[in-house]
């Protein structure tokens, strides 16, 4: 009997092992699926960023992290930060936006002269 007692023993540690380690390997799993849901959606959110015409992604980094994001950079007017925040927040599955955009006061982005020269009109 002392042997059947020992073997059983053997067998509830073992099975005991196996539920600890399936446990941890579902925690584990489940990290590695909320970094690929938040890296999709700080792309989404970049992607927005590039396709808008008053934001175009200039200078604003996306970060992610259980479902919220985080904006850091620079842009040219509050008006550019407001519409950044609000792009991020129309992207579907993103639970919260922190905004730390900064405002750079003179900053604004010319288009290329057309004419080459000294500015003066040509007789």
């Amino acid at each position: 009997m002392t042997r059947s007692t020992r073997t059983l023993g053997v067998m509830l540690f073992l099975l005991w092992a196996a539920l600890v380690a399936g446990c941890a390997g579902d925690r584990m799993s489940r990290g590695m699926e909320e970094a690929v849901d938040d890296s999709l959606l700080a792309n989404k959110v970049k992607l927005a960023f590039y396709s808008d015409k008053q934001v175009r992604g200039r200078q604003i980094e996306v970060e992610a992290a259980q479902g919220v994001i985080q904006l850091h950079g620079t842009v040219s007017s509050p008006a550019e930060a407001q519409r950044a925040v609000q792009l991020a927040q129309q992207v579907k599955g993103i639970k919260a936006v922190r905004s730390h955009l900064q405002v750079q006061e003179g900053r604004h982005e010319q288009a290329p002269s057309a004419s080459s020269g000294s500015g003066k009109a040509r007789p």
